[in-house]
């Protein structure tokens, strides 16, 4: 899966914590405006992220694992459906973690 852009994200906690970040897209990503968003730690598998459970997105990182330094720029995967799908490739591509980001309609 390739990314849509990249965001500075910072935990509002230690990245080897599930909780909440702020997630500021950066230009040229079409939405710019920072969103706080939850942040999970999850194995690689092939799961489905909704918008109805996290109506504006959700930042993912690998179980064990995150980025070393704070802000951490990160790949954005974006979508304008209700759906994203995240598979096992996404925390090889991205082993420090990546955003997944809802697009207002």
């Amino acid at each position: 899966m390739t990314s849509d852009g990249d965001a500075a994200v910072v935990p509002n906690q230690a990245w080897s914590e599930d909780g909440a970040a702020e997630v500021a897209p950066i230009p040229p990503f079409p939405e710019l405006t920072p969103r706080t968003l939850p942040l999970e730690h999850h194995a690689p598998s092939t799961h489905t992220v909704r918008r109805e459970n996290y109506p504006g997105g959700l930042v993912l990182v690998p179980s064990g694992g995150g980025p070393v330094i704070t802000p951490a720029t990160l790949p954005i995967k974006s979508s304008s459906g209700n759906t994203i799908v995240v598979t096992g490739d996404n925390y090889t591509d991205w082993p420090d973690g990546f955003v997944l980001w809802f697009l207002t309609q």
